[in-house]
């Protein structure tokens, strides 16, 4: 039985049933009227239905589905117009995605099952996918000249490339992911403050924390801030930069060996905690994520807002939130800071497996013209790989971050450049570690959870030192040395003559 029929019969009880309860002629004419109506509605709904199921029968057949995991959630809408493009163009490939909200687990699992997605954003070691085959060699779709469109330091071992060939098509351009400070302008005019009293040192911000907090009667907060211990970990370590450059995040490169206890990092972290027992940090950012502290910043709850470049664009999509500007951090003395570019290789990558192959082709080599303008600058997610991208980026503040992006994501070395047999001794020396960094120290140090920052740190410290020197005992084809840069100095980008000066 069809569904009209199914519907019919129904229909057709319940009138019969309310005959018999109301016999009356006005009763009947009603009814007849609207049973008339509902099935004129039924009949057609039915026949669409109907249609689309010879549709689906008919054409699925030459369509072929590919699927995309992405786990970079500033990307959605722009994946989104950047596929619905796609497909109006080439209608025999369809791009179904997936958001991944815990992609290790996720792309792990599969990984075992072996069931992975045709494509998905990047998010483990790429040595460790090409152990097991898992990837897909890029070669036929990044040629020479091709690879010579994106921006410089995109391609590196380990990264976007194994033994010089292409294993990751590059979507943000190594000169990301550094912290920048948001302004509200809102509260600037509220309270009668200007661009010149934008704070460049911890002094300055401390003094105009104040005055803002007297001048709003407590009701605003200078600066609002988040829990996750990586965005801890990456705030002290780039305003760490300003006291103790000569290391960019864990590695010292004039010594040769891991460190995360600096001078830089203490004082950083110790300046955070001061804020939030001074009064002067929102006391919610002790519980919260971006997402929260993005949302109190966009009310006018806090003056200031420490994060990434692609918080612009969840302000102003998200938030619905225009009046702001930006900054750099601000840092000890008001001296410069930098984060190491090419942190993360984000990237799209390909199951070696995949049964569609030509396909991904047609889509990757599609996305070559169109995935940075469409994704990125469209967007206002952050700044392309690819050089040289049109578009119209959809809040005016976007060319202010990418200035400051360029300034402050500084390339420095890698070591795996000049001894490929470092990716997998890296691999093996991050495997000994219990604790791979300081975020959940900074965080338990500011909740006061832990008293004594400098042990803590120093304790990881130690341990990243040891698991080093005991893993270099394994490793005969690795040495400290190539640790050791001595053409390198902080605030100078390390580009590929400076290591052609070492081979």
């Amino acid at each position: 039985m069809t569904i009209k029929e199914v519907v019919y019969s129904y229909i057709h009880a319940i009138a019969q049933l309310n005959y018999d309860k109301k016999k009356g002629s006005v009763m009947v004419k009603k009814f007849s009227l609207l049973f008339i109506l509902i099935m004129s509605v039924v009949f057609i709904l039915g026949a669409c239905s109907d249609n689309e199921s010879v549709d689906s029968e008919n054409g699925d057949e030459d369509v072929v589905t590919l699927s995309l995991w992405n786990r970079y959630s500033e990307l959605r809408g722009g994946f989104a117009q950047l596929i619905e493009d796609f497909e109006a163009e080439h209608p025999g490939i369809r791009i179904e995605t997936q958001d991944t909200p815990e992609p290790e687990t996720q792309l792990r699992t599969a990984l075992s099952e072996g069931n992975l997605p045709d494509m998905w954003t990047n998010i483990v070691d790429l040595s460790e996918l090409m152990e097991v085959d898992a990837v897909k060699n890029l070669d036929e779709i990044f040629t020479e000249d091709v690879k010579a469109q994106f921006q410089d330091g995109t391609w590196y071992e380990n990264g976007t490339t194994a033994d010089g060939s292409v294993y990751g098509f590059p979507l943000a351009a190594p000169q990301s992911k550094a912290m920048i400070m948001y302004y509200n302008k809102d509260v600037f005019d509220m309270l009668g403050l200007t661009e010149d009293d934008i704070p460049a040192s911890w002094e300055e911000f401390k003094a105009l924390g104040q005055t803002i907090v007297d001048e709003s009667n407590g009701s605003v907060y200078p600066i609002v801030w988040n829990n996750p211990g990586w965005a801890n970990e990456q705030l002290v370590s780039m305003m760490g930069t300003a006291i103790t450059p000569e290391v960019p995040w864990q590695e010292n490169y004039k010594e040769g060996v891991p460190q995360v206890y600096t001078e830089g990092k203490i004082e950083s972290a110790k300046f955070i905690k001061e804020l939030l027992d001074e009064g002067l940090m929102s006391p919610e950012s002790v519980e919260i994520g971006l997402g929260e502290a993005e949302a109190l910043f966009s009310v006018g709850q806090s003056a200031f807002l420490w994060s990434g470049d692609w918080v612009g664009r969840q302000l102003v999509v998200e938030s619905e939130f225009e009046n702001w500007g930006v900054a750099p951090l601000p840092t000890k003395d008001g001296n410069p800071y930098y984060y190491h570019a090419g942190s993360e290789a984000t990237s799209i990558r390909v199951s070696n497996d995949t049964e569609h192959w030509e396909e991904v082709k047609i889509f990757l080599e599609y996305a070559l013209d169109h995935l940075h303008e469409t994704v990125y600058v469209n967007t206002g997610a952050g700044l392309p790989a690819k050089e040289d991208v049109g578009g119209e980026p959809p809040f005016e503040q976007y060319n202010d971050i990418l200035e400051l992006e360029s300034q402050l994501a500084i390339p420095v070395p890698k070591p795996a450049e000049l001894n490929p047999e470092i990716v997998e001794f890296n691999r093996a020396y991050r495997n000994k570690l219990e604790v791979g960094g300081i975020g959940d120290a900074v965080v338990g140090y500011i909740t006061g959870n832990i008293d004594d920052i400098d042990s803590e740190i120093e304790q990881i410290d130690q341990d990243m030192k040891d698991a080093f020197m005991e893993t270099l005992d394994e490793f005969p084809e690795v040495s400290q040395d190539d640790y050791i840069y001595p053409n390198w100095e902080p605030f100078e980008p390390f580009t590929v003559d400076k290591y052609d000066e070492l081979r």
